[in-house]
């Protein structure tokens, strides 16, 4: 949990004046005359080193001295107003008081006898950077009512952030390095140096939205040498280039206001450099200042202009449940028809069974199903009817939440001569199996899963096969919600590079998808396939490169790099909802969109995590 912070006004005073200024309107690193002399102090820089880890860390520093600049309610930040000229070694510490201390914002204060230590904020083991603290059991307030040290300036008129690399010094854990940290090249260890540090935010541009922890992602100078924007605002994740450049904004000392991506910071953003939960972040000391705030509304879809059009479109409904939740399952339904435009085949991942996460004997999805439907048919006034196809699961088998047995559902609509090509649809244990029929590659079980006692689906989502008939021709539909990214490592985590541990998986599960849609090539090399879903990785990634193989093509390759996101992570917009198409199937692609309906809301305007997205495909007859 975060740590209770008081909420303190930060205070300037000139010197020889007795007024008080906010920082950041006026700053100015005075002299060392203007503090009382306090012999014998150990430099905070040489606590701090020029590593990840103290130098001293484990030892008892006789005297450290210097002006408080934040507190919180387990101790406060003190850094050193006289600076050495080395950017490499933080000027700032936190001091973990273990004893009573009345220190406020301005004092300069002496700590005697302290212990320095490198505290793992996630806990002992865990793949977390260490916080060099000083922790205090004597406190003396030398003297009141000085002026802060000046804020490093994070960008083009201070210092400058990193804008590819993270870490690529070391390989291994980041705390054992005794190397020197390199802040002028890696995100990391420029963050590093500044521990503790009051820095200043120029012109700040949000790249995301507030999140449910009330965090907001923000870049420097409107985003000047920053990687590439999509057109709505978000800093785009690409294969080589985490855009280190990007500042998680936190509200431990403030009472953070609703942004949303693309706002402007009108005022100077003020705050001291912490670390937690995997990401360095800056903490402001007063409530930032917007000038251009809006709600982004998301562009529709094309949807069907033609007869002999296709729609079919992905998306994940983050533990979808209509019966626990009406209003949501309206607002889903309203998108689904308003802005996917009521595709022809939709493809719903994380649909949850009737009773929601609560841990029954319940798997049945067959009541919440028909909620969405109606709701769907409701909203539209009836002009768009769906009908279901869903294998139920056994129970806590497939993953997610206990008790929510979350599926991949496929939603169709007959309308426009759509149709299964047979209907005999199998359960939790039975795999689908190919039959040649006239040259046709024919599901025996339809819907159906894809070998569903492979190891590679353990606790994980099965993929779900059907087989269509359009305009004469067969569409063959696998649904996919891959395995979580979730105990992969922090872009900022204490092994570098960051370990991937959950790929093993997602790559045996593509092997997989990838062989079941060879097995259809074989009968007919022609055969019109559309692997999609929650994919859970990248497009580069090594297990989308394995699924894509030789037979497919990712269709998000059609857009152009800067709009490649449905998804937004710790302020990187990324692709993890993909679509890919036989080769016989990808060239008749007439349109490819993701729409974002959820990355760019305040989490309690959002129906979901993900985007959806939806392709419209050319199926006129072949003459």
């Amino acid at each position: 949990m975060k740590r209770v912070l008081i909420i303190l006004c930060l205070l300037v005073v000139c010197a020889g004046c007795v007024s008080r200024t906010p920082v950041g309107t006026q700053t100015a690193i005075l002299p060392s005359e203007v503090f009382p002399t306090a012999d014998g102090s150990t430099p905070i820089n040489q606590i701090q080193g020029v590593t990840h880890r103290s130098p001293m860390e484990g030892e008892t520093i006789a005297k450290v001295s210097g002006v408080v600049t934040a507190v919180d309610g387990g101790g406060f930040y003190l850094q050193n107003p006289v600076p050495d000229e080395d950017e490499r070694t933080s000027e700032a510490i936190y001091i973990d008081l273990q004893a009573n201390s009345n220190a406020k914002i301005g004092d300069f204060v002496l700590i005697e006898d302290g212990w320095v230590r490198e505290w793992n904020p996630a806990g002992l083991g865990e793949n977390s950077l260490t916080i060099t603290t000083l922790v205090a059991k004597k406190v003396t307030v030398l003297s009141h009512d000085h002026p802060m040290p000046e804020p490093i300036i994070l960008g083009k008129e201070g210092r400058v952030i990193p804008n590819q690399v993270i870490e690529n010094d070391v390989s291994g854990y980041v705390g054992q390095s005794k190397l020197p940290i390199d802040p002028q090249e890696d995100g990391m260890d420029f963050f590093e140096s500044l521990e503790g540090m009051l820095v200043q935010i120029n012109n700040a541009r949000a790249i995301s939205t507030r999140n449910r922890y009330n965090e907001v992602f923000v870049v420097a100078d409107n985003g000047q040498d920053a990687g590439i924007f999509s057109d709505e605002g978000c800093l785009i994740l690409r294969e080589n280039d985490p855009n280190p450049e990007r500042i998680l904004l936190d509200d431990a000392f403030i009472l953070m206001p609703a942004v949303y991506v693309g706002a402007i910071f009108s005022q100077p953003i003020v705050g001291v450099v912490d670390y937690n939960f995997g990401n360095y972040r800056v903490q402001p000391l007063s409530k930032p200042v917007l000038s251009q705030n809006e709600a982004l509304s998301p562009a529709p879809a094309q949807g069907t202009q033609q007869e002999w059009q296709l729609a079919i479109a992905t998306y994940n409904l983050e533990n979808f449940n209509s019966l626990l939740d009406l209003e949501r399952s309206r607002q889903i339904a309203e998108e689904i028809v308003d802005y996917l435009k009521a595709p022809d085949i939709l493809v719903l991942q994380e649909v949850m069974d009737d009773d929601g996460s609560l841990d029954s004997q319940v798997v049945s999805a067959q009541r919440n199903i028909a909620s969405l439907i109606d709701d769907i048919t409701t909203v539209s006034n009836g002009a768009v009817v769906y009908k279901a196809l869903n294998i139920d699961p056994n129970r806590n088998a497939d993953g997610g939440i206990d008790g929510g047995n979350i599926r991949t559902v496929i939603l169709y609509q007959t309308k426009r001569g759509l149709r299964l090509a047979s209907n005999t649809a199998g359960t939790a244990d039975q795999e689908t199996a190919l039959t040649v029929e006239n040259g046709r590659a024919m599901l025996s079980l339809n819907p159906g899963r894809i070998w569903p006692g492979n190891s590679a689906f353990i606790n994980s989502r099965k993929p779900i096969a059907a087989q269509f008939v359009f305009n004469g021709q067969d569409i063959y539909i696998i649904g996919n919600h891959f395995n979580s990214k979730g105990e992969d490592g922090p872009l900022y985590g204490d092994q570098q590079p960051p370990q991937t541990p959950s790929e093993r998986q997602r790559i045996a599960q593509a092997k997989a998808v990838n062989g079941f849609v060879r097995d259809i090539l074989d009968i007919n090399p022609q055969a019109m396939i559309v692997v999609l879903g929650d994919l859970n990785d990248f497009p580069w990634s090594a297990s989308i490169q394995t699924l894509e193989g030789d037979l497919l093509e990712n269709l998000v390759n059609n857009l152009p790099e800067n709009q490649r996101f449905t998804y937004l992570h710790v302020g990187n917009g990324q692709t993890l909802d993909q679509m890919l198409a036989s080769r016989s199937l990808s060239g008749r692609l007439v349109d490819y969109q993701v729409v974002h309906i959820n990355s760019l809301s305040l989490p309690k305007e959002a129906s979901s995590d993900h985007d959806p997205v939806v392709a419209v495909f050319d199926l006129s007859a072949i003459e």
